[in-house]
């Protein structure tokens, strides 16, 4: 089995990103991506989603996947385990822009640029492990009480994060009946 994170330049198609990480990780068959607004059911924007069909007569399995841009990088995290989130950053980005009442939780602090963009970066990851990207508050993820989330190995210049196995759905903010 692949590696359930997978770096592409920053130009690839996320849809062709996704479809061949999902093969490498799960082998021949049909792959469908897409894209699913829980808010408003648009396919144009969202959490992605994708499904691979081993063989013709085999029966469709659903694939955890998320993907991240930063700088020249497009990553994408596929996992069959449960909901998967992960986040790229440039550090300098995070930096310039830092607000910590946006996004630390009371008793987190970030004393430096690196520690600002592992913060921002975990808790990208978390919320969209959640499904519910940015629309809830970082404020509200406190990094202390979420497991699986490992920092990522990255260039220089950049910090990620990858927010695996199975989140919390009573802390989900999915509505029942939405996928």
């Amino acid at each position: 089995m692949s590696e359930p994170v997978a770096w592409h330049p920053a130009g690839a198609d996320p849809g062709c990103a996704l479809r061949g990480h999902v093969l490498d990780v799960l082998g021949p068959g049909g792959v469908e991506v897409g894209r699913l607004c829980p808010a408003c059911g648009s396919a144009r924007h969202g959490h992605p989603w994708a499904r691979h069909t081993p063989s013709p007569a085999g029966g469709v399995r659903e694939v955890h996947v998320s993907l991240s841009r930063a700088g020249d990088h497009l990553v994408t995290a596929v996992s069959l385990a449960g909901p998967v989130g992960v986040d790229v950053e440039l550090v300098a980005d995070v930096a310039s822009r830092w607000q910590p009442e946006l996004v630390l939780s009371p008793g987190e602090d970030a004393g430096s640029a690196e520690e600002m963009a592992w913060l921002w970066c975990a808790k990208e990851a978390v919320l969209k492990r959640r499904g519910t990207g940015l629309t809830v508050p970082m404020t509200e993820v406190r990094l202390v009480d979420e497991a699986g989330v490992t920092p990522l190995q990255t260039p220089v210049g950049l910090t990620g994060a990858l927010a695996s196995g199975n989140a919390d759905p009573a802390r989900s903010g999915l509505r029942q009946g939405r996928q």
